[in-house]
């Protein structure tokens, strides 16, 4: 007689950062509500600022393990740091904290990555939770200008990937990898100079240049609250976030073509916007810190593959049509 085949082992880690207590549970109890998986959670507190309150009634439950960081380095140090309480052999999922997944997602994703054997990380089509008819992400998109933003964001969902499509790589709001995928020998672990924002766009870029794989899981659905974790910075801080860390993401990743048209291209940009506004002091704190960053990622970039001009102008071409239907201003999407 044949014995049933074990449900796949997944390692899910979530990190918070002062995240109200009801947003870290629904998203917890609905990893540990997944159906046709075997699924132990890592939880990070990140030194929140109430000392971890969110957290804390999880600290004894027996398939979770609770980490507390003594202080916040951002959020690629939080994943690296649950990273480390994997357990021997199982498949990773990362979920934002202000994010939920549906029972059979994480199966649904499984199953899509055991069918592609050249994948390294599958990407759910994740829906904004106040609209959940629109897409949050399926994936991410990187246009020649450096300008990362996740894929079809603000669309009503109507087909747009196939099961098992390929795309340019994962949004880390949510996303299943092989068990080995953050290890030195593949891909390796997610790059703590960005702290916050294009630490994925990175980590995509050293997956395509080594030939890995990402597909799309359109039937594992995620509901997520866009930027409901990070939207407590404010829109200056995360502006100035986003355009160092841009400019460092090409710096240390992508072709000197690319490298200098992109830094041309915000040196433009910002210039124009120290002229008229807003955020002045914002833009020229960014190119600085992207300047006193730059000597740190080219060090980096040495003994990193880096895509050819042929596969970075593949990867590029993935942003080919898209236009964000959201306001990053007003996290809200646009009129169709």
């Amino acid at each position: 007689m044949t014995s049933p085949t074990a449900p796949p082992a997944v390692t899910a880690v979530v990190v918070v950062h002062g995240s109200p207590e009801p947003t870290v549970r629904a998203s917890v109890q609905s990893l540990l509500d997944s159906t046709g998986v075997d699924v132990h959670v890592v939880l990070v507190d990140n030194a929140s600022p109430d000392g971890g309150a969110a957290c804390a009634p999880w600290a004894t439950h027996e398939r979770m393990t609770l980490v507390r960081s003594v202080r916040n380095d951002g959020f690629a140090a939080g994943v690296n740091q649950g990273l480390r309480h994997q357990r021997e052999g199982d498949l990773l999922w990362l979920l934002n904290d202000d994010a939920t997944v549906e029972p059979d997602c994480i199966a649904a994703c499984a199953s899509v990555l055991a069918a592609h054997a050249d994948a390294v990380v599958v990407a759910p089509r994740v829906m904004l939770a106040n609209e959940p008819d629109r897409i949050d992400s399926i994936g991410v998109v990187l246009p020649p200008n450096g300008e990362a933003f996740n894929a079809f964001i603000g669309q009503r969902w109507t087909g747009q990937v196939a099961d098992g499509e390929r795309i340019f790589g994962p949004c880390f709001s949510a996303a299943l990898f092989r068990p080995d995928a953050f290890r030195p020998t593949s891909v390796g672990p997610i790059d703590e100079r960005y702290r916050l924002y294009y630490e994925d766009i990175d980590w995509d870029l050293r997956a395509a240049a080594l030939g890995l794989r990402a597909v799309a899981a359109t039937a594992a659905v995620v509901l997520h609250q866009h930027a409901g974790s990070t939207r407590l910075l404010g829109e200056p801080a995360r502006y100035e976030l986003v355009q160092r860390n841009l400019l460092l993401c090409a710096t240390k990743n992508l072709s000197i073509r690319s490298v200098v048209r992109i830094w041309w291209g915000r040196l433009i940009v910002q210039a124009k916007g120290v002229i008229k506004g807003p955020m002045r002091a914002e833009r020229i704190r960014s190119l600085v810190r992207a300047v006193a960053g730059t000597s740190s990622v080219l060090r980096a970039r040495r003994s990193l593959p880096r895509p050819s001009e042929a596969l970075e102008a593949e990867l590029f071409a993935y942003s080919t049509s898209h236009v964000p239907n959201f306001s990053a201003d007003t996290y809200a999407t646009l009129d169709d």
